[in-house]
């Protein structure tokens, strides 16, 4: 069974996390580029979780930091704090970019 295509609703939150800085960056007052990471609960390596289920990072703090959700979570959960709580400011930044016309977390 191939890949599940993500439907236009869901299109549109991954453009609109992939469009905001990589939050860890931005509370070290760095505007950087960021990539979409998808929260993992109970989905297991290799399955992405929900569309909805995502927050902007930078390659670094995502995947290869030593300080990243991939490589060194504890580190990264004590700088910026969990993914849920990174997550809840994501979804308010995401509600007020579209009442503004804004990116600014």
């Amino acid at each position: 069974m191939g890949k599940k295509r993500p439907n236009k609703i869901e299109r549109e939150r991954l453009q609109a996390v992939a469009d905001l800085p990589c939050y860890a960056c931005f509370q070290d007052g760095l505007e950087v580029a960021s990539e979409v990471h998808h929260i993992r609960s109970h989905t297991g390596l290799g399955l992405k979780s929900s569309s909805f289920l995502t927050i902007p990072l930078c390659p670094r703090h995502h995947r290869y930091g030593k300080v990243s959700v991939h490589l060194g979570k504890k580190a990264f959960v004590e700088r910026y704090g969990t993914e849920q709580e990174i997550l809840e400011k994501t979804n308010r930044e995401i509600e007020r970019c579209k009442e503004e016309n804004q990116v600014i977390f």
